[in-house]
């Protein structure tokens, strides 16, 4: 989980109330996070990474007082509708990095310890819950330095003076020699033609975007306006970000007025400030987290997670914080509202069970052959069931039946276009990829394959297993077949099969009850050098679901 470091004397500034090291870690603690260490000038917390409005000082301390009854009002709200100024979204900049929302925030103090904390918080949002970027990046402009409108777009090669730089570079230069520009530049597509998405006033390049912004535009200690650009790839999360910045700067006792993004000549106003209401029965709340609560407290404890609410009838009314990003449905609030009763004073019940449950018979008796297996030397091995006609025919020198396997219809990769029929395919293309390793290898599997008989789809579990080595022989693999199935207790006749995967007179049937439950021999050299295997190969295949009736195929294996 990401850790965040706060300036102390800051976040106690922010919080508006004394309280000693003791108690804000204990508050903390009942919120649901760790205090790692608070020292002199820091305070270190970690933090579940669904709560990327905890990252900084501001969120932080906006948690604690509302925790602690510290909050009259839990509304954010922007009274003027009319945009401070508007970006007019260009046509290019949709495939590479389509959606973009801000605000422009007037009236801000920013000494040097608030402008650490937002650059430090944007950083580590971007950095986390904005995946390095890719999905979220965050601008901040110095107002007082733009003159709009402004547009967002992709464009060629063009050239500006970066952030802290000395003097204007091409696009491209800063991609390769810029720290931002290495670190992030895998965000923007490459190509032939490269298009870098960018922001621009009348004046020129704002941001190389999501790479670094303008020299000209850096915010600084006494800067008291500033613009804030969001974008990404992902409208709602573009959005949602925009309105946490705007809670974090109203908290900050900025004035947040709105911008219109013009998306193909229709402008829409950002931030949305958007808040979800849920209405949730008192007896339902109750029920989840056991506990007879009570609808007046049922509200006092969602005040103190930030939540307005009010009863409803016999529901409770939650107005879900604009700047909350994590709460999906009704159940994270559910468990908002446990956070703030307390675990601890949540009795634990025992679960009523009537039934004693057991493993299968089923599963009993492959943990039992698994076992044998192990017993006989051979490792487990894990396949996928998906497979191709090249590796399930072609390379065993077979011709694929009509009609009888399952086809993944559009696939789209040329190893992955139908459900496999039996495993040994699987488990020689795993000696082919080992063939450097030590001999001998030996391997086994049980899992599903997959037939269509008789226009019916069949899924049968099948024990196979193969093993290399430079002696490997007929005989060694027939003891291993009668072993195993003299363990199980199975009667069976030998009977001299024909199979294309096998040499001839090397392999052999295993019949039961008179019905072909699986064969064994001595892989042939062909199919053994079209898994590039170079030495002696031996394996057998038996149908576990043949032999024990779990609603197997009407045919033994195909060959």
């Amino acid at each position: 989980m990401p850790t965040i470091t706060l300036d102390i004397k800051y976040f106690r500034e922010l919080l508006g109330f004394s309280i000693d090291d003791k108690m804000l870690e204990e508050q903390i603690a009942k919120l649901g996070f760790e205090v790692e260490g608070i020292g002199k000038d820091e305070i270190k917390i970690e933090i579940t990474p669904n709560r990327p409005d905890l990252f900084d000082a501001v969120g932080m301390s906006r948690a604690i007082r509302n925790f602690m009854h510290r909050t009259k009002s839990f509304r954010y709200k922007i009274a003027n509708d009319k945009p401070a100024i508007v970006i007019s979204v260009g046509d290019k900049i949709k495939r590479i990095r389509p959606f973009v929302a801000g605000m422009v925030v007037k009236g801000l103090k920013l000494d040097e310890k608030s402008l650490a904390n937002l650059i430090k918080f944007m950083d580590k949002f971007c950095d986390t819950f904005g995946r390095d970027r890719r999905k979220i990046a965050i601008g901040m402009h110095d107002l007082s330095k733009i003159n709009g409108p402004l547009e967002y777009d992709a464009y060629t090669d063009e050239e500006f003076i970066p952030l802290n730089g000395n003097s204007a570079e091409m696009f491209s230069e800063i991609m390769k020699t810029n720290e931002k520009g290495i670190k992030y530049g895998d965000t923007i597509p490459p190509g032939k033609k490269r298009l870098y998405p960018a922001l621009k006033d009348t004046e020129g390049i704002l941001a190389l975007i999501p790479i670094i912004n303008s020299d000209r535009t850096k915010v600084s200690v006494g800067t008291r306006s500033l613009l804030i650009d969001i974008t990404g790839s992902s409208e709602y999360y573009v959005d949602k970000t925009a309105d946490m910045l705007a809670s974090l700067f109203i908290d900050m006792k900025g004035s947040v007025e709105k911008v219109e993004i013009v998306y193909k000549g229709e402008g829409t106003l950002s931030p949305k400030m958007e808040s979800k209401q849920m209405q949730i029965p008192i007896s339902m709340l109750e029920n989840e987290i056991g506990v007879r609560i009570g609808s007046n407290n049922v509200i006092s404890l969602a005040n103190k997670m930030g939540y307005e609410a009010a009863l409803l009838g016999n529901k409770i009314l939650f107005n879900v914080p604009e700047y909350r990003f994590d709460v999906i449905n009704e159940q994270d609030i559910v468990e908002d509202v446990a956070i703030a009763y307390g675990y601890d004073y949540i009795q634990q019940i025992a679960i009523p069970n009537y039934d004693a449950g057991a493993l299968e018979e089923k599963s009993i008796l492959i943990s039992k052959i698994k076992d044998l297996m192990i017993g006989y030397g051979f490792s487990e091995a894990m396949n996928t069931y998906f497979t191709n006609e090249d590796t399930n025919f072609v390379k065993m020198r077979l011709q694929e039946p009509s009609n009888a396997s399952i086809k993944l219809k559009n696939s789209r990769m040329q190893s992955i276009t139908m459900m496999r029929t039996w495993i040994i395919p699987s488990l020689l293309g795993n000696l082919g990829r080992s063939a450097s390793e030590k001999m001998p290898q030996r391997i086994f599997e049980i899992d599903l394959t997959f037939m269509i008989e008789d226009e019916k789809i069949h899924e049968d579990i099948h024990l196979a297993a193969v093993s290399v080595d430079p002696k490997a022989n007929f005989n060694d693999i027939k003891a291993v077949c009668e072993g195993l199935l003299s363990t199980l207790e199975i009667k069976y006749n030998l009977t001299e099969a024909e199979k294309k995967s096998f040499i001839q007179g090397r392999v052999a049937d295993a019949e039961s009850e008179s019905v072909t439950i699986g064969f064994f021999g001595e892989v042939h050299p062909e199919v053994l050098n079209n898994f590039g295997i170079e030495e002696p190969t031996i394996g057998f295949e038996i149908n576990l679901s043949l032999l024990y009736g779990w609603k197997a195929s009407s045919k033994a294996i195909r060959e």
